[in-house]
């Protein structure tokens, strides 16, 4: 479990293991799922499908106290609405790469 996630999740749940490996597993198999819903909506061209995931993965994170995360996302937001294709495709790269780190 990324340290982050840990401290915020423990401040938040008291040191309830049980809760908090809930809660993170959640969190880490959302963005497995959100992961392939966003490199479908690049290779289709789906800006406000990838709108949506961004949104999504960045509300997890923030539940989860992935800053990091949370920040990419908010930034794949961003690529997505101007539809910049480039920029989302190395944040779509950053998130696998964060992921990894789950």
């Amino acid at each position: 479990m990324k340290e982050c996630c840990k401290t915020y999740l423990d401040g938040q749940f008291g040191g309830d293991a049980a809760v908090i490996a809930e809660i993170y597993e959640e969190y880490v198999n959302s963005v497995k799922t959100k992961l392939v819903e966003a490199k479908d909506a690049l290779a289709n061209g789906d800006w406000g499908q990838l709108d949506r995931v961004a949104h999504a993965i960045k509300g997890n994170a923030l539940a989860a106290g992935d800053g990091d995360m949370a920040q990419t996302a908010i930034d794949l937001r961003s690529a997505a609405q101007l539809q910049d294709a480039a920029a989302v495709s190395g944040l779509v790269a950053r998130i696998v790469e964060l992921a990894g780190a789950l």
